[in-house]
C-alpha cells in the first residue's frame, strides 16, 4: 500500500512538473501542441493511405525539413550579405540576368492566379535552389571569406539539388542519400558558422 501511494505521489508530481515545463516552453514561444496535432493528422492519413505510403512519408518528412531549413538559410545568407555589401537594390546589381528573368517569369505566372497565395514577398524567394549557388559564385568577392572555393559551392549544390528534386517530387531516398544530405548540411553550417 505504501509503495502504491509513493508511486501515485511520484506520478502526480511528474505530471505537475511536465505541465509546468510545457507551460514554460509555450511562454517562450515554443509550441508543445504540435505532437498532438501531428498524431491527429497521422490518424486521418492512416484511414486513407497504405501503411507503406505513411511510413515513407514519415521517413522523408525529416529530409524535407532539412531542405526547407538549409534552402531558406541560404536565401537569408545571400540577402543579408548582399544587402549589407551592395545596398538595398542588391537584387538588381548582383543577380545574374538569367536568374532575374526566371524569377520574373514565375512572378508573372503567379500574378495570373490571384486566388493562390504567392510563393514569396521577395525576389529571392522565387529563385530555384541551384540559382542560389549561381548567385554566390557570381558574387564570389562577397562570399569568398565564407567558403574554401567555388568548386566547394558547386559540388554541394549539385549533390543537394539532385536529392532535393527527388524529395520535392514525392520520391523516396535511401538511407545512404539521407546521410549524405545530413553530412552536407552539417558541413555548410560549420562553414558559415
Amino acid at each position: 500500500m505504501l509503495n502504491d501511494e509513493k508511486n501515485l505521489r511520484e506520478f502526480i508530481f511528474n505530471a505537475f512538473l511536465l505541465e509546468d515545463t510545457l507551460g514554460s516552453l509555450e511562454s517562450n514561444g515554443i509550441t508543445t501542441k504540435i505532437l498532438g496535432e501531428s498524431k491527429k493528422i497521422q490518424r486521418i492519413l492512416e484511414i486513407d493511405f497504405s501503411p507503406r505510403i505513411i511510413h515513407d512519408a514519415n521517413k522523408m518528412s525529416s529530409v524535407y525539413m532539412s531542405f526547407f531549413c538549409i534552402e531558406n538559410a541560404i536565401r537569408e545568407l545571400i540577402s543579408d550579405r548582399l544587402s549589407e555589401r551592395k545596398g538595398l537594390d542588391w537584387w538588381e546589381k548582383s543577380v545574374p540576368e538569367k536568374v532575374k528573368k526566371s524569377v520574373q517569369k514565375l512572378i508573372q505566372k503567379e500574378e495570373k492566379n490571384k486566388y493562390h497565395t504567392p510563393r514569396s514577398t521577395t525576389n529571392i524567394g522565387y529563385t530555384m535552389f541551384g540559382n542560389l549557388g549561381d548567385i554566390i559564385i557570381y558574387n564570389w568577392d562577397d562570399f569568398s571569406d565564407l567558403f574554401p572555393d567555388q568548386a566547394w559551392i558547386s559540388s554541394r549544390f549539385n549533390d543537394l539539388e539532385m536529392s532535393r528534386n527527388i524529395i520535392m517530387h514525392t520520391g523516396i531516398l535511401p538511407d545512404i542519400e539521407i546521410e549524405r544530405i545530413q553530412s552536407i548540411v552539417r558541413d555548410w553550417l560549420r562553414q558559415v558558422g
